[in-house]
């Protein structure tokens, strides 16, 4: 079954200055239930470095101006805790007095050689820095600089296997790659480097060797755009071969790039990456990888450009036993003598001047003198967490002198401050922004509650205080924060004084709550896939089309505007109320949402001629260049038809007819397919009589067709051939001339059809995958595909999967569906000639009035047999909860075939009320009943199969 993904984690605190032992990271995303969500740890731990020692991980990541260093720890990959922090200053220029924002630890590399660990990081200003530790949870050896140099970035060493060292790095603005020979135990470096790759905005190397094979890591093209490039040689000098492993694609993971390959006691393997977040950060997703002709390939290619892109959610790794998960948190009760892990000071700590124990179970912070708060000294930080958080903390300023200011701050690329001052004598409450005071408020007292609530979906951040931990008060406007100096937001406890050295102000306690990347439920499998569906966004832009003077024009007024709305950066084009016709076809561009206004009427020719010139297409699963389709997309993304109007082809006027004189071109096709003949030389123009469908999207992605009505399609209704990313919700179809399926994804990944009428007729959903030996050649699948709260009232069949299936079809979700009088209610169609398989369908909870033929039919031997010897495998079925009324011939029908038996089918709660025959079964394989009944009795648990081949004429 293709594994599914869910949800992760983020983490929380533990040591360096003296801090306390390793505390769990909040574990957001892990289900229990054997899958995690992306992102797994929803918090900015940017430029993540993974490695596998023994049965645990250990991971790093830059903390820039923040000192110094986290290593987290996990026994799973997806659960992490914090383990320790790697050094508590830099003593370098700058760094006492707060100059250094953006600078300090750019992108560490950790790895495991010679029983120890090491980290390598450079700083932008000072250089190269190595350390090491016998044990990840410290202590960690005093940092080296081994190079003190500017400008260098993203070191990575690695040790051969004849113990020469080597370190790959790369320079400030993002490449080359250069790499250095370097002294076994890492102090030195020993010679000049040399470059081995240069690329667009190539950085973040990384270096592995396998199979012989020296592999470089490296993001390329920018943190928000960018994509994970893999580079390969047999020398680790080059020449090296490259390869693009990871894209954004359809998704919506901006930029997966910068991270670590890591494998498994198991075998599997992963590939660690950031997204940014703005204004949370950059948090960190786990990839699924694996190995193809020794390349790593990551992710899922799931427009079929052998690129992988990010999958949302996924199974979890076998790693043993699963973590505890842990409730999150990041509070402290400052009652230890060492500060927590999830704490980090901005820049240089003065540690005279900070306590856990001047006051017992109190954090006491000295006022240093700062003209301001980015120049403060021992600012205590730590990262904000999830979307939805709350952070609060008790303050007790009875200590407070004059000049002094202390509080909680909201820190970004802009600082929002909220604490106590002390002015001419006056003690008052202020509210700070960016430098600036906004507001003031009065305080009595000698103790405050300062709370910061974040959520950084919305962005929108908000002050509050109060003064009995009861009834808190917004202090301002809620506020958005940005990125910033590379860091995402944080929250933060300051204290200092703009006069002189005096004063203090001690924290009782600090609480934050916060949720993690999605709600911390069960998702079903089927909703797994629907959250995971990119969907479409336009801009605000309106393109407004009105009926035009002269009708002949209606087809050039609606396309101009299309192309506009999309060269000008895409919105809505807004299709007035009134009748359009429209002498040709319609094509949808990149960005546009076409919206067709209640009473809006788009009425096509229906003549033949008009959908000429041919276009790229496939006619019942082969390739061709044919008439093209009432409404065209061809490799667009982002695009939409909506609103509550109207589309008439108006098929019947002329290419209905032609399913009666089509034999003929019908089978030149199939033979053109079957020799595998050029697909530029299979034009089917004019004067030749295949029908083209009514709308199809061909090698789109993020597509929305929602609420409208389609009249009269000349073929199939709705038709995306090698998309993914599909929602079609709300929309009625109308059409019954022959061949007018509603809706027929074809070779397309990840679709959710909802809230749909079909009245068709044909088959109101056929998922489909290409025909034969052109099908099985391209053998792109149809995956990931549910069907929810839809009406069939279909004049052939309801829910069908085939017949052209030779690309496979795997993962089909069904459920909630009423269908009316159909002659097959929920059919799985192929013979010898496609090849090809169905597996992991699920159906649930079904209604159906009458069948004709059967109401659950396997069928290997459909009509059109023109002689294969393909077989077609059908395997794990769940069915459940189907109730029917009448079955003219069979409740169930199963014929398989002698090589690949139709196998592991489950049907439970499974009722026909009136039916000629209970059950016909041939080749079957695990075929199992439970609660089910026809004509009132039950059908048994493991039926037997029939001695003799029935045939059913009802297709």
């Amino acid at each position: 079954m293709t594994r599914i993904l869910f949800l992760l984690l983020s983490i929380i605190a533990s040591q360096c200055l003296g801090l306390s032992q390793s505390v769990p990271l909040n574990t957001w995303g892990d289900q229990g239930n054997g899958t995690y969500i992306n992102p797994i740890l929803n918090a900015d731990y940017s430029d993540p470095d993974v490695i596998r020692v023994g049965d645990k991980y250990y991971m790093v990541a830059s903390d820039f101006h923040f000192l110094g260093m986290q290593v987290l720890e996990s026994e799973d990959m997806v659960n992490w805790k914090l383990l320790s922090q790697v050094y508590s200053r830099f003593d370098f220029p700058g760094w006492d007095t707060n100059e250094h924002y953006a600078g300090g630890s750019w992108a560490p590399a950790i790895r495991y050689h010679d029983g120890k660990f090491w980290i390598f990081f450079c700083t932008i200003d000072e250089g190269l820095f190595m350390t090491n530790a016998t044990d990840p949870a410290g202590p960690w050896s005093p940092l080296v600089n081994v190079c003190h140099v500017a400008k260098w970035e993203d070191p990575c060493p690695f040790w051969d296997e004849d113990g020469q060292a080597y370190l790959g790095r790369s320079i400030h603005g993002a490449g080359p790659i250069i790499i250095h020979k370097m002294s076994p135990d890492g102090t030195k470096l020993l010679d000049e480097g040399r470059t081995v790759y240069t690329g667009p905005v190539a950085e973040g190397t990384k270096i592995h060797k396998r199979n012989g094979y020296y592999y470089l890591s490296i993001p390329e093209g920018g943190v928000e755009g960018g994509w994970q490039t893999v580079l390969r040689s047999k020398s680790i000098y080059g020449p090296y071969e490259k390869k693009v492993v990871l894209e954004q694609g359809s998704t919506d993971i901006n930029g997966p790039h910068q991270g670590a390959i890591v494998d498994t006691p198991a075998g599997e393997w992963f590939f660690y990456h950031f997204q940014k977040c703005d204004p949370l950060g950059r948090v960190v997703h786990l990839q699924p990888m694996h190995w193809e002709n020794n390349w790593p390939v990551i992710g899922v290619d799931i427009d079929g450009n052998g690129i992988g892109e990010p999958v949302r959610v996924w199974t979890k790794p076998r790693v043993g036993e699963e973590a505890v998960i842990q409730v999150p948190r990041t509070d402290d009760d400052f009652n230890s003598d060492k500060l927590g892990l999830q704490w980090q000071f901005n820049h240089n700590p003065d540690n005279a001047a900070w306590s856990l124990t001047e006051r017992k179970g109190m954090l006491t912070l000295h006022a240093l003198q700062s003209a301001d708060f980015i120049h403060a000294r021992n600012t205590l930080t730590q990262k904000t967490m999830g979307y939805i958080g709350t952070a609060t903390v008790e303050m007790d300023f009875s200590d407070i002198a004059e000049g002094q200011r202390c509080g909680l701050a909201c820190i970004g690329k802009e600082n929002h401050l909220l604490g106590v001052k002390k002015e001419k004598g006056n003690v008052l409450l202020y509210l700070e922004c960016n430098g600036k005071e906004a507001a003031v408020y009065p305080v009595s007292g000698n103790t405050v509650y300062l709370r910061l609530q974040a959520d950084s979906r919305s962005n929108r951040y908000t002050l509050l205080y109060s003064m009995d931990n009861v009834s808190f008060e917004q202090a301002g406007d809620a506020f958005p924060m940005q990125f910033g100096h590379w860091k995402g937001v944080r929250v933060g406890l300051f204290c200092y004084n703009t006069q002189k050295a005096s004063g203090k102000a001690a924290f009782n306690w600090f609480a934050y709550q916060h949720d993690g990347p999605e709600q911390a439920e069960a998702l079903t499998p089927q909703e797994a896939i629907v959250r995971r569906i990119a969907t479409t966004a336009f801009s605000n832009r309106i393109v407004s089309v009105q009926v035009p003077e002269k009708a002949e024009t209606s087809l050039q007024v609606l396309q101009q505007a299309i192309d506009s709305c999309s060269w000008m950066g895409g919105g809505t084009v807004w299709v007035k109320a009134g009748l359009y016709p429209l002498n040709g076809t319609l094509h949808l561009k990149s960005d546009v949402n076409l919206h067709l206004e209640d009473e809006a009427y788009l009425q096509f020719s229906g003549r033949a001629s008009d959908f000429l010139p041919v276009v790229l297409t496939r006619w019942e699963g082969t390739e061709l260049y044919g008439h093209s389709p009432m409404i065209y997309a061809y490799h667009a993304t982002n695009i939409a038809i909506t609103g509550k109007g109207v589309i008439d082809a108006q098929g019947g006027k002329e290419f209905a007819l032609w399913s009666q004189m089509e034999a003929k071109d019908r089978d030149r096709l199939r033979e053109m397919g079957d020799k595998r003949t050029p697909v530029n030389e299979r034009v089917f123009g004019e004067g030749t009589l295949l029908r083209p469908s009514c709308i199809q999207f061909l090698g789109c992605s993020r597509i929305l067709v929602e609420g409208i009505t389609v009249k009269d399609s000349p073929f199939w209704t709705i038709h995306p051939v090698y998309c993914d990313n599909v929602i079609v919700r709300g929309v009625t179809i109308d059409s019954h001339f022959p061949n007018n399926d509603g809706c027929d994804p074809e070779s397309t990944s990840n679709v959710l059809i909802e809230n749909c009428t079909f009245r068709t007729g044909d088959d109101a959903i056929a998922i489909k995958a290409g025909r034969d030996t052109d099908g099985r050649v391209i053998g792109r699948p149809s995956r990931n595909i549910v069907i929810r709260d839809c009406v069939f009232h279909s004049e052939c069949n309801g829910l069908c999967i085939g017949s052209e299936m030779s690309g496979g079809v795997s993962d089909v979700y069904m459920e909630r569906i009423e269908i009316g009088t159909v002659k097959n209610a929920l059919y799985f169609k192929s013979n010898r000639d496609r090849g090809g398989y169905i597996r992991n369908v699920f159906v649930d909870d079904i209604r159906i009035e009458r069948a004709k033929g059967a109401i659950l039919r396997f069928e290997t031997n459909y009509f059109g047999f023109r002689g294969g010897n393909h077989q077609a495998l059908y395997e794990d079925f769940q069915i459940r909860h189907v109730q029917a009324g009448k079955a003219d011939n069979y409740a169930v029908f199963m014929d398989g075939n002698e090589v690949y038996p139709i196998r592991n089918i489950d049907i439970q709660d499974f009722h026909v009320e009136d039916a000629s025959h209970s059950y016909y079964l041939m080749n079957t394989e695990q075929v199992r009943f439970e609660y089910s009944t026809v004509n009132g009795q039950p059908i048994p648990e493991h039926p037997e199969e029939s001695k003799e081949r029935v045939t059913l004429e009802v297709y």
